[in-house]
């Protein structure tokens, strides 16, 4: 038993730490309007600044600070205000985020970048705000709410009444509409309730579009290991290549005996260079062996397996799978369906080495990459800066005429600029041809209308999902933070990044 002293003692104690528990406290207003203030800076380091510590206030009237720099003009600052956004745990702001000064505002920049925020907030969304905002005229907004349905759902704070949301996502699975927007709402539709899904998931296997079947094979990964068998050994005859890709990493995900037997099938026959080299990559991870393209040994090694494969490295493997001979700065070129994205911003014409400009050595880079491209391959190039300045709208094939014509097309290059890497990603990979894009940069996006690497990688491979193309990177002096970075997006869509300095 407590003596009355020890209990008087706790209770002062405790009343002691709840007066040292930090409170959220009112900004005064003067606070407030110096950081209003500094959001009209004229350097956008300063009004970046600003935003981050608004969102440390946290009250409404900095939130609707926030809210308002999500139009900021440099991309730094709208991310940013984004990213805050993504913290916010204020109901009633959030109820403001759904309504006519978010989901519904009329820029539909805005719009795109509430939606995204609203995946990540740490408190609990009703599903129906999101639901309401699902626009079939806008296939980007309609895309990423889907997915903010989804990472809620994953993060248990997915509110309100599921079932409308269900339907929503049943009619745009079945309908006309855009294909990456079907393939995220049978993706959302498989976590709000998988019985539903499952009686859309044939017709989506089948379906017209690709990115659809590319959804489908998604979901069929989610399933019970035979069911993903099946499906995913089934999907590996499908025409297209990145339908083809996502039933193969649903198998090298099982690692069971079968599932290997069926990627050694698949190297052998499969005619995209890329998802050969990426098997054989998964192959050498796993098992410790170097045995090339060579069926029947895999096949020896595979019949020996008992249970599950060994754990090894990730699928961004490739990097030591041999000499493919076609290398672009070092980095070997591993696909027949490449387009090759040079940053031509600022800091390559800005340094010399020796008496060359970096420019320069790029030049003679990209000259001797085309030059070894074997005469089956298609590639594009495509320079970019503010905006990305394709060479050709689609991919050609390496014949020595296209060759000498990109090589003079880019040497005769010379916009400068701030480098928009993501503008010119989504544009290559609107060829629904290119499997890979291999990225020459010093790794500091810096134009266009993002700018924040980390946010920059998660929408980048939420595109890939239902694309599956591979991102290699040449960093060129590039910080380590920087490296990290580009290491990351590489390793989550099958690519590699190396870092190099230019002589």
């Amino acid at each position: 038993m407590h003596s009355p002293r020890i209990d008087l003692l706790a209770g002062a104690l405790a009343a002691t730490l709840l007066a040292w528990t930090p409170q959220k406290q009112t900004a005064p207003a003067e606070t407030r309007e110096e950081l209003e203030k500094a959001l009209r800076a004229e350097r956008p380091e300063k009004r970046r600044a600003a935003v981050m510590r608004l969102s440390e206030l946290g009250d409404p009237p900095a939130w609707e600070l926030v809210l308002r720099a999500l139009l900021d003009r440099e991309p730094e600052v709208a991310d940013e205000a984004q990213l805050a956004l993504g913290r916010v745990t204020d109901p009633g702001f959030l109820r403001e985020l759904a309504g006519e000064k978010g989901l519904r505002a009329r820029d539909p920049w805005l719009r795109l970048r509430v939606a995204e925020a609203l995946g990540r907030v740490p408190i609990e969304v009703p599903c129906e705000a999101l639901v309401r905002a699902l626009d079939p005229g806008d296939a980007e907004l309609s895309r990423t709410l889907l997915w903010s349905i989804e990472r809620l759902h994953d993060a248990k704070r997915l509110g309100g009444e599921r079932k409308k949301a269900v339907e929503a996502c049943e009619r745009l699975v079945s309908g006309r509409g855009e294909g990456f927007v079907r393939a995220a709402a049978l993706c959302a539709l498989d976590k709000l309730d998988h019985f539903a899904a499952d009686e859309l998931l044939a017709a989506a296997l089948s379906d017209s579009d690709p990115a659809v079947r590319c959804g489908a094979v998604a979901v069929c990964g989610r399933a019970p290991e035979q069911e993903c068998l099946d499906s995913s050994r089934r999907m590996l005859d499908d025409p297209e290549p990145r339908v083809r890709a996502g039933a193969i990493e649903n198998l090298e995900r099982l690692e069971s005996r079968a599932a290997v037997l069926a990627l050694v099938e698949q190297m052998q026959r499969e005619p995209r260079a890329r998802l050969r080299w990426q098997i054989l990559g998964w192959l050498r991870s796993r098992s410790g062996l170097d045995l090339g393209f060579e069926p029947e040994a895999w096949r020896a090694w595979a019949g020996k397996l008992e249970g599950r494969v060994h754990t090894g490295e990730s699928r961004a493997s490739g990097g030591r799978l041999g000499d493919t001979h076609v290398g672009f700065a070092g980095l070997n070129v591993l696909s027949d369906r490449v387009a090759f994205l040079i940053d031509l911003s600022g800091s390559l014409w800005a340094t010399k080495v020796g008496e060359r400009t970096r420019k320069e050595i790029v030049d003679e880079q990209l000259r001797a990459v085309l030059q070894a491209l074997p005469p089956e391959t298609r590639f594009n190039v495509i320079p970019y800066t503010g905006e990305p300045d394709p060479w050709e709208k689609r991919l050609v094939p390496a014949t020595k005429a296209n060759v000498a014509r990109a090589i003079d097309h880019f040497e005769r290059s010379h916009q400068t600029g701030r480098g928009n890497f993501f503008d010119a990603a989504r544009l290559a990979l609107l060829d629904p041809e290119v499997d890979t894009l291999c990225v020459l940069t010093d790794g500091v996006p810096t134009g266009g209308h993002r700018w924040n690497m980390g946010l920059m990688i998660e929408l980048l491979v939420e595109h890939d999902r239902f694309r599956h193309a591979a991102y290699d990177s040449v960093l060129v002096d590039a910080p380590k933070r920087r490296q990290r970075d580009w290491a990351l997006l590489a390793e989550r869509t099958g690519g590699r990044s190396i870092a190099v300095e230019l002589e």
